[in-house]
């Protein structure tokens, strides 16, 4: 024990728990919560044992402290998870509390710690009625909603049946340096379920919360690593931090989406480091009418990424998680990416700045990026079609093999790359760059390889006010520069370094007006 007064420490023993991993403890945890919390609240202590429990209701100025070699586990009973009413709206817009082992609701200053293990038991839920996709049958581990003043510290997340901690609708909440170890299917190089079944075991989620630091935590988890969403058009998700995270998941890395109804801004995350991930390791999304702007990501470290390292996507899914409500007009901007090293990232999904016709992405600078590709994309790739598919779930497989290997741009404004190094281990020879019906875009510093075989180097199609200086190709390739489309107009190239290729520019544009400019080449 710490310094606590053992005037204010509860110990579920007292009040007739076993903790022998066999019998049901959750009445005797419950009283000493209970108890502890009608004489003004204090500390209960899970110590020496294995507890086994259903859902346990965890109330305002507790702290729930799980000693070191304690387990805290839930139990193999459907019935010991009730659903009960609740203030706030589930996913689906029913107000009720779904399954959880752990749950609190409007309670204030409140905590989970300690050096022990909470286990979700996951893997008895994944066959019959409660396997993929039926999340609500399954029992996340922590479930917070309206809570103020959270901290959740040092405890180990083990083996959950669903989502493993969300917090919906909290204020100034803390997660530190705890541990999600909730991936059976850890080996990224074979089928994503190659073990067992999914379970929606998202590592962490935000829902509508605000004032949030998450830092120092290591988390494995079967589904999206560190999840910022939002389900009402009416809330907002803001002022949020992660810093010092370690994060592996066999879906998304760090990520905002999928769910996103209202405001999401505000939103800085550090010297982070995502490594074997199925999907995008970096994504920013708005596809159900949520406002994102003010979203950074640096520092942040990548290794074998099987789909997008970077993904940043404007979509027009619009589905509704509300009744009665209305959608509101979607945006994303005003977003920095800077820092950013990766290797290994996968050949088919190249990094992915995309809105759509009807809400093009503003104000992005993506800056300082070295990333190596796994290559060995052909030519003929680099001309496919790609469909917009603005109503679908958004990530970076929908458009399948993407005609260039390092960064594919479409349907944006005011756009900057700045100091950008792009290769591959395999030869790759389709271009490291596509933007397509972009207005205001600066490509700076930019060094990338290509091919004798690829078409170019960078291909521009419909694009606008361009400014392109400080760049080179890495190895000696065909053309530099191909402008597509009537829509293209006024660019400039200034100061690049282009021995390495046989001609400067090629210009596909039907433009009679087409304007371009050609400043101190280096030949």
């Amino acid at each position: 024990m710490d310094s606590t007064s053992r005037s204010s420490v509860y110990d579920p023993y007292d009040y007739g728990a076993k903790g022998d991993g066999t019998n049901l403890d959750t009445k005797f945890i419950q009283a000493a919560i209970d108890d502890c919390y009608s004489k003004g609240g204090g500390k209960v202590y899970l110590h020496s044992g294995t507890f086994i429990s259903g859902t346990i209701l965890l109330k305002g100025n507790i702290t729930l402290h799980i000693a070191s070699g304690t387990i805290l586990k839930a139990s193999d009973n459907l019935d010991d998870f009730p659903i009960m009413p609740s203030n706030y709206p589930s996913y689906d817009g029913s107000f009720v509390t779904n399954k959880m082992l752990i749950y609190a609701e409007d309670a204030n200053n409140i905590s989970i710690s300690g050096r022990g293990t909470i286990d979700g038991n996951g893997d008895h839920w994944v066959e019959g009625p409660y396997g993929f996709p039926s999340m609500g049958l399954r029992p996340r581990i922590i479930h917070l909603r309206g809570c103020k003043n959270v901290l959740v510290q040092n405890v180990t997340l083990y083996n959950s049946a669903s989502w493993v901690q969300s917090y919906q609708s909290c204020y100034n909440l803390v997660v530190d340096g705890v541990t999600v170890d909730s991936n059976p299917n850890k080996d990224i190089e074979k089928e994503r379920f190659a073990k067992v079944k999914g379970r929606n075991t998202d590592g962490l989620d935000l829902i509508d919360c605000e004032k949030v630091r998450i830092s120092n935590c290591f988390i494995s988890s079967g589904d999206d690593g560190i999840c910022i969403k939002s389900l009402s058009p009416d809330k907002v998700c803001r002022d949020i931090t992660i810093s010092n995270c370690i994060v592996s998941t066999n879906a998304s890395g760090i990520k905002i989406g999928t769910e996103t109804a209202g405001k999401i801004t505000d939103v800085l995350v550090s010297n982070c480091t995502v490594y074997d991930t199925r999907n995008e390791a970096i994504s920013l999304m708005t596809v159900d009418g949520a406002q994102l702007e003010r979203i950074q990501f640096s520092k942040i470290s990548l290794r074998n990424i099987k789909g997008s390292a970077i993904y940043i996507r404007a979509g027009e899914r619009l589905r509704s998680y509300r009744k009665g409500t209305k959608l509101n007009t979607p945006y994303l901007k005003d977003i920095i990416i800077e820092n950013v090293t990766g290797t290994r990232i996968s050949k088919g999904y190249a990094c992915i700045v995309a809105g759509t016709k009807d809400f093009p992405i503003e104000n992005v600078l993506i800056k300082n990026i070295n990333l190596q590709f796994e290559g060995g994309g052909k030519a003929e790739e680099s001309f496919r079609d790609i469909p917009e598919k603005e109503d679908k779930y958004p990530n970076g497989r929908i458009f399948g093999v993407l005609p260039a290997y390092g960064f594919y741009v479409r349907h944006a404004n005011n756009i900057i790359f700045d100091d950008m190094q792009l290769k591959s281990s395999l030869p790759d020879e389709r271009p490291a760059f596509i933007g397509e019906d972009i207005t205001d875009l600066e490509i700076r510093n930019f060094q990338a390889q290509g091919t004798a075989n690829s078409p170019e180097l960078i291909r521009l199609n419909d694009v606008r006010q361009v400014l392109i200086s400080g760049c080179y190709p890495l190895q000696p390739m065909p053309v530099f520069l191909s402008v597509y489309g009537n829509g293209s107009n006024d660019i400039i190239l200034l100061n690049n370094r282009l021995k390495n290729t046989i001609k400067n520019i090629e210009i596909n544009s039907g433009n009679e007006k087409f304007n371009i400019e050609e400043i101190n080449t280096l030949n």
